[in-house]
């Protein structure tokens, strides 16, 4: 059994009003995070990235908290497997109008993301390959009623009827999708 928590943060200062630099900033999701989402796609916060059509691929945050835990087990002597739970998310310190909900609050703890998964691990002795498929369990940039992977769909694409029509179908991702992840190395 493994497991990790971590924690980062960052205060913007000067010119940047928003969030940290790029290169300064903190990221969520991703072969070594939260295994159910894809890389830097997670957050910030409750973000309702799938109402925003000018949203970016790359979501970053300046204050970051995350926790993984991972069973692994052999197989053979080449092959290892592994079970695991990821949980965790980005905010911002400081309001971002182009990311509403992205902003740290006291209810900071309503907004963790949820992933379990499996992982197949090839043990060279000198390298690992490891291969992630993650299931996010709960989003929780979706609406009440819909956050948890065996709740109604209906809150979500009632959500996106009132923003884009009749015609949200295709403007909207579906939702709990599982991430595949490629890694070179234990997770942690």
């Amino acid at each position: 059994m493994n497991y990790r928590i971590q924690a980062g943060a960052g205060l913007p200062y000067g010119n940047t009003t928003t969030s940290l630099p790029y290169d300064y900033s903190f990221f969520a999701g991703g072969s070594n995070d939260n295994r159910g989402w894809r890389a830097r796609s997670l957050g910030p916060g409750s973000y309702k990235y799938y109402l925003d059509t000018n949203r970016t691929a790359t979501q970053i945050g300046d204050l970051r908290i995350g926790a993984s835990l991972e069973y692994r087990f052999p197989i053979t002597q080449l092959f290892k497997g592994a079970a695991f739970v990821d949980a965790g998310n980005i905010w911002t310190i400081n309001d971002d109008p182009n990311r509403p909900g992205g902003q740290l609050t006291n209810t900071f703890y309503n907004e963790f993301a949820i992933a379990a998964g499996v992982g197949l691990r090839i043990d060279l002795d000198y390298l690992v390959i490891r291969v992630d498929l993650g299931f996010p369990l709960r989003n929780p940039a979706l609406p009440d009623g819909a956050k948890w992977v065996f709740q109604s769909r209906k809150p979500y694409y009632d959500e996106a009827f009132a923003k884009f029509g009749a015609n949200y179908s295709s403007l909207i991702p579906r939702a709990f999708i599982p991430a595949f992840h490629l890694g070179i190395g234990y997770p942690f």
